[in-house]
Order: structure tokens, then sequence, then C-alpha cells
């Protein structure tokens, strides 16, 4: 039997080819080495057998232990893998679940027992132990890592469908340090007073002493509560340091410290009001200050008085800004913003001017002052508009203005420099400057394929708040002043402060003007400062025409009739009115905007919005509000943007009944915040 085993044991290696071949050579050597020594002497021939058959023998004993050996080592090999296998399944620290019918648990390994406790799950179905296990297994994947919690702990799990095996990898600690590493992740801060200038003008020196204190200690307080570091920079500039965990609960206070500032100076005369731009998840420390100046940027262009929080790759989060701006541009600033615009105009070869899609009479107005300090810079300019898409009053305007204008050398004339965006693009070169007024998005901009042509040489001139996704390329400058009516009127400063001796201002181009401001303001009954008048003033100067700008504004009977019937469509829920027009009738932008603003002059109404649908299959909503309701926050949810109390937003794919049922949420989300404050 013995004899047997050793036989079976040396057939493995007869298994392996080369060892067969081997052997054969080696038996054919011996054979004619045999046959040789035969043929010299059979008395040496057969010692020689003998020698050979004694060497045989050797050689199959030592094969034969040799092979004995390697057996017992691989049986023993085996077996101490096998039992490191049921040890590890045992023993390691990883939780192991098997499965039988109905995903019913059959049985789990004593590490995983030792999480449960007392706790049995031989029997239970998944759903019965745990629904995010059972959420996990359901919507287990291989390309994407798979963690959930469970026991009070992270695991990271892997499931053998075809086997009923699930393994959890405990990655509590790897989740604690992680989070542990985000919560010490440096988060850097820019502070601004808004209007300090504006406030402490003509202040004595130990009163302007007193609220810089004041203000400092109020801003070092709120950043005591949270950790933070607080260091002032100038009277008007701090810098803000912390960990992004301090930072959480910052926002979870919704930096009440803007609130407090802002109530405590109002009390003392001396409103003062905090910007905030505050940037994280930058590993680089000048990268994250640049972030955050660009934050505190946004801030500012959105009026002030709020706190913007942005990383890089990550959409931006707003708090505050529920209160209407007060004025804080000076005519300082207007000045040195003109003097810009006419160094940069000089550095260009031609000047085009566009307004937003479907530009009303700000748009155009504006646009035609812009003209006019070009040509007091003896340099070419064009107002670049899609007279397609126009309403009658503009129509009304360019009509004018050509009959009014001789000449017919575009760029220099106005009445022939008025081009499509065609004509500009073969125009433009990389020389030339590009100047958008009364808007600042890309989406809204009246000939995106120049904009994206000059989009390294753009200048933006405004009176709406900064949103977030302005523009592809930063622009070369940016005038975006939130507190003034109108961009006519931001215009109208500008142009004061140009030599006009050899390029006047002429009575239609001021009439454009002041019928911008008109519109805007709705007969200086809205969004109107001291400034707004000051301009007004220098346009009657200049021959500014009140009748003709009536006469451009009056509008067709059918106009008349749609705008009625959207008021009549409206409902009064909770001081909001609201309007919603039928999904199979288009009206104009301006018709909307215009029941908007007719339904906030009914009793007991704080906020209105009309939601119609537009020609271009979208559905747009007008929002307008006196003051005590911030309307632009409740477009910004919904995609848009504005003023506090005028803004509006378009929307795809959805009917105007879907429209409304968004709008209505996006309204009580912002009812709930401002009661929250």
């Amino acid at each position: 039997m013995k004899t047997f085993s050793n036989l079976r044991a040396l057939s493995r290696y007869q298994q392996n080819k080369t060892f067969v071949i081997e052997t054969i050579w080696v038996a054919v050597v011996a054979a004619i080495s045999l046959i040789l020594a035969l043929m010299l002497n059979w008395l040496f021939g057969l010692l020689w057998l003998l020698f050979l058959i004694v060497f045989v023998v050797v050689m199959l004993k030592e094969l034969i232990e040799s092979s004995q050996s390697s057996e017992s080592y691989l049986e023993e090999l085996t077996y101490r893998v096998k039992s490191g296998q049921q040890e590890a399944i045992i023993e390691m620290p990883i939780g192991i679940i098997l499965l039988g019918q109905g995903d019913r648990i059959v049985w789990v390994n004593p590490y995983l027992q030792s999480l449960l406790l007392d706790e049995d799950l031989i029997g239970e179905s998944l759903l019965e132990v745990d629904g995010d296990l059972a959420f996990a297994i359901k919507n287990f994947s291989e390309d994407k890592q798979n963690r959930f919690t469970w026991l009070d702990r992270s695991f990271d799990l892997a499931y053998q469908k075809n086997l009923g095996v699930i393994y959890l990898l405990d990655a509590t600690e790897n989740v604690t340090l992680g989070k542990d590493l985000a919560d010490h992740r440096l988060v850097t801060g820019l502070v601004s007073v808004d209007n300090y200038e504006e406030v402490t003008e003509g202040m004595p020196d130990s009163e302007t002493s007193k609220l810089r204190t004041e203000v400092t200690g109020q801003l070092t307080d709120w950043a005591k509560k949270y950790d933070l570091y607080v260091r002032r920079l100038s009277p008007v500039t701090y810098l803000l340091m912390g960990y992004q965990r301090d930072l959480v609960k910052a926002e979870d206070d919704k930096f009440s410290v803007v609130k407090t500032v802002r109530e405590g100076t109002a009390q003392k005369n001396s409103p003062l009001t905090l910007s905030m731009g505050i940037a994280y998840g930058e590993q680089d420390i000048n990268s994250l200050v640049q972030l955050a100046q660009t934050n505190l940027d946004l801030a500012l262009g959105r009026g002030g008085d709020q706190v913007v929080v942005k990383a890089e790759d990550a959409p931006a989060r707003f708090y505050g800004g529920t209160t209407n701006p007060m004025e804080k541009r000076t005519r300082v600033r207007a000045r040195v913003i003109s003097q810009t615009i006419a160094e940069l105009m000089d550095q260009s070869d031609q000047i085009f001017v566009v307004g937003h899609k479907t530009p009303d009479m700000d748009a155009i107005g504006s646009a035609m002052g812009l003209w006019r300090f070009s040509q007091t810079r003896d340099k070419k300019a064009y107002v670049v508009v899609d007279e397609s898409t126009v309403y009658s009053d503009i129509q009304a305007l360019l009509a004018t203005v050509r009959s009014d204008q001789s000449g017919d050398d575009a760029g220099e004339d106005l009445g022939v420099s008025f081009i499509t965006e065609k004509e500009a693009l073969d125009l433009a070169t990389e020389k030339s400057l590009l100047i958008l007024v009364d808007h600042a998005k890309e989406q809204l901009d009246g000939a995106p394929d120049l904009l994206h042509k000059l989009a390294a040489r753009v200048v933006i001139i405004d009176h709406h708040r900064l949103t977030e996704d302005a523009l592809p390329e930063k622009p070369i400058l940016t005038y975006i002043e939130p507190y003034a009516s109108s961009t006519s009127e931001l215009v109208t400063e500008l142009l004061q402060y140009q030599n006009q001796k050899n390029a006047p201002i002429t009575p239609l181009e001021a009439t454009a003007m002041l019928g911008g401001i008109q519109v805007d303001t709705k007969n200086f009954v809205l969004r109107t400062g001291s400034r707004t008048f000051d301009a007004a003033s220098y346009l009657r100067a200049n021959g500014a025409d009140n009748e003709l700008i009536q006469s451009f504004l009056k509008e067709k009977f059918s106009d008349f009739k749609a705008r009625a019937e959207l008021v009549h469509l409206a409902e009064i829920k909770n001081e909001a009115a609201i309007s919603v027009g039928d999904d199979d009738t288009v009206y104009p932008g301006v018709i909307t905007a215009q029941a908007a603003d007719e339904l906030l002059q009914i009793e007991g109404v704080k906020a209105s919005f009309v939601i119609t649908k537009r020609d271009d299959g979208r559905v747009g909503i007008s929002a307008r509000s006196n003051g005590d309701f911030n309307v632009q926050t409740v477009m910004e949810d919904l995609g848009g943007g504005g003023h506090l109390s005028n803004a509006a937003t378009q929307m795809a794919d959805v009917s105007t009944t879907e429209a409304y049922d968004q709008l209505v949420q996006a309204i009580e989300s912002q009812e709930e915040e401002q009661a929250a404050e």
C-alpha cells in the first residue's frame, strides 16, 4: 500500500512534460552507453549494467522522498491558508452577512454580532433590520463608493449578489478623520463697511471714532462667539479667518451681525451696513483671499448689506440683502469711472453699445448717451439692436432719431449708427470696446455672438444687482450701482464729466435718457434719490422734451386690453397679487411688467407677480413690491434676479400653472426666512 502511494506521488512528476523528456534522454544515453560497454568487453558491460541499475534505484528513491516532502509541504500550506481564511471571516473587523431566500439573513459573523450586542438578526429581512442597509443593497454599484450609516457607525459596502454575501468594512475612523480634516480647513473672509465715508462726512472726529469703535466691537463680539478671528485692516475693511466648522455655525446664525450693525447704527442716525465675502475650499492661501475679494465684490454689486459665501466650484450662498439699499455712490467715484471709460475708449478703434434682449427705453436711452460719450472722445460708436424685437415705444424713438439726424457716416451720425449684430460682427476687431448697458448677464445680452468675440474687452454699466452667473469672462470695468434709479441716470452722470464743447448732447438724446429714467421710476415714484432728480434736471436743461416722451410711450389699444385682462385674472393671497396667464396666449414682456406695476397699486398688496407665456416658448414672471417684501430673492430662487422691489425671471420647459406652483413655494420659503430673522 505504501509502495502504491509512493508511485502515485511519483506519477505527479510524470505529469511534467519537461521531466518526461529529460528522463527519455537519460534512458537513451544509458542504453547507448550499455551497448558500447558490452561491445567493448562483456565483463565490463555487466559491471556497467549493475552500476546503471543501482543508479536508477537510488534516483527513484530520491524522487519519491522529494515528492513526499513537497506533497506534505503543500498539504500543510493549504491547511494553513484555509485556517487563515476561516479565522479572517470570524475574527477580522469586517461585518459579513449571508442572505437566504427573500433577502432573509441566515448568518452573521462574530465581529458584526459583537456590534449588534444581544440583537438577533437570523431570519429577519434586510428591510426589517435597517432601511438604510436595504436601500444600500438595492442601489449597490461597483462603480461608486457605497457608504451608509448603521449602528451609529459608517460602513463601506461590498455585495456578491450571486453568493448572497454582504461585506461591511467599518469606515467610521476614516469618516471621523475626514470630517475633522474638513472641519479644520481654513476659511477667509473680507468685511467692508459699505457707506462709511458718506455717513461720517462732516462728522466730528470724536463721533467718527465712537462709530468706528462700535462697529468693530459688534463685529469682534460676534466673531468671538463663533471662534472666528477678526483684524481691522482699515477704517472700512476687516479680515476674517476661521475654520470650516466655525463657518457652518456662522451660517446657521445667518450672519446676524449684519442686521445688528445696521439696526444699531440706524438708531444713532448713522446707518452703516456691512458686506462680507467669505471663501473656503482652497488649498492655497493666496487663492483663498482672492476668492474672498471676488465674493465681496459680488456682495457689493448686489447692493451691499449682505454676505456671499462661496467656494471656487460651488454655487454662492447669500445672506442678508433683504432691505432697500441706501444711496452709497459718490460723485468722486462717478468722475473716476467716467475718466476710466474715456481712457478705454481712447485705447479702442471703435465702440459697440449693447442693451438687453428686447430693449426698453432705459437700455436704448443709456446706449444713446454712451454713443454721445464716444463722440466727445472723437471715436466711432455703434448701438447694436435687433429692431425686429423692440416694442412700439422704441420703434417710435428710432423713427424720430432717423428723421431728426442728418448724415450717412455710420459711427459718427446717430441716425445711421443703429446696426444689427451681424453688421457689428463684421466691423469688430480685437481693439474694439464693447459696453453692456442695463444688464450684466450673458443670457440677457442682445448680441451674444458679439459678446463672445469681444469677451476680453467688455465694460458693464448697470443698476441691477449683480448675480453669480454673470459673464463668461471678467469685464475690464464694472460699474454697477443698485442704488441708482436707472442706467440712464448713471450714464447722465458720467457724461457730465466729459468735455462736450465739440460734441454737445442733443435734445433728442436727452429726451431718450430722461424717458429711460421715467420708465424705470414709474414717473419718479419708485427708487428715486436726490441724484435721480439731479440727472433729470441736467437732461431738462439740455432740451429733454416730456411731451415727446409721452408720445413715445403711447400704447396700442390691443396692449391696453391685454394688460387689463392680466389684471382681471389676478388673485390676492397673503398680501400678494398673483396673475396667471393662459398657456395658449402669448403676452409681450412689457405688458407683463406693466400689469405687475398696476397690481401693486391695489390696497393691501405688498407684492405682485404676473406669470405669462412668452413668444420664445418660455414662461416669464414679472415681480414687483413696495419694499416690504424682497421679490429679488424670490426671482433668484427661480433662476432670475433684479432689485428688491423689481425683479423678473424666465423659466423653460414649464407651463404657467407649473410656474405658479414653483412661485408659491419660493414665496413661502421667503416668508419662512423672514419670520426666522
